[in-house]
């Protein structure tokens, strides 16, 4: 599916409705004019993710810090390290592969006479303590298989119960990554990998300093050049 709902009642090119849809703020979900139909028509889906990026926004610079968030795994297993996923059953434990975040959706589906198209926009609500320090919202997770079925199952959970199932998640995990997640463009598994913050800072320093001595030196170059004119 495409993320960000298209509107129900949008004509003309699919990516021109002017409406920021890729979020849905729960507290407005029910007086919503595109959002509320939708949710009491069942188009509840579930995204599917490893984790999430989220930039922190307490902090008043411009350089914002990335950080990965995602589910709470298995002692054994690292979310930077594809090689420890293995997916088997341990008789205490159950099964030990990655432990995926089942994000609450709503999906529509839009038509013209040239293309379908599924798109869904994600559930967020406020943040709770526990990543209240990163950002103001997070997404609504489901936690467990309960929880998981009653949100699908729009022929026995309507749209009342099934908000009640969304809850803020404490049982999650984050560490700092590299800015190169600042760019969609970029891939690779290192998006996720665990960066020394203070050194992030000293190499930022560090690049900024020398932004500025060349800067410093480019301006004295042309204020010489200028002067060799003037003669």
């Amino acid at each position: 599916m495409m993320w960000g709902i298209i509107p129900p009642w949008h004509k003309g090119d699919y990516k021109k409705h002017n409406l920021s849809t890729n979020n849905c703020r729960i507290e407005n979900i029910k007086s919503s004019k595109l959002y509320n139909p939708i949710f009491r028509d069942g188009g509840r889906c579930i995204i599917l993710v490893e984790g999430f990026y989220e930039w922190q926004t307490s902090e008043k610079t411009k350089n914002k810090q990335p950080y990965y968030i995602y589910m709470k795994q298995h002692p054994n297993l690292k979310v930077t390290d594809q090689t420890t996923w293995s997916n088997k059953f341990n008789e205490n434990e159950g099964w030990t592969g990655i432990k995926l975040m089942h994000i609450a959706g709503l999906y529509h589906v839009w038509r013209d006479e040239n293309v379908i198209i599924y798109s869904y926009s994600v559930i967020t609500m406020e943040s709770n303590e526990t990543l209240s320090w990163l950002h103001h919202r997070m997404p609504a997770i489901l936690n467990n298989e309960i929880e998981i079925n009653a949100w699908l199952d729009i022929d026995n959970v309507n749209a009342d119960m099934a908000l009640e199932y969304l809850k803020s998640m404490h049982i999650l995990e984050w560490h700092p990554v590299s800015t190169m997640v600042n760019n969609s463009k970029n891939k690779s598994a290192d998006c996720n990998k665990i960066i020394n913050r203070e050194k992030a800072k000293s190499s930022q320093k560090t690049l900024t300093s020398w932004f500025t001595t060349n800067k410093r030196k480019l301006s004295e170059y042309e204020e010489k050049e200028s002067k060799k004119v003037k003669l």
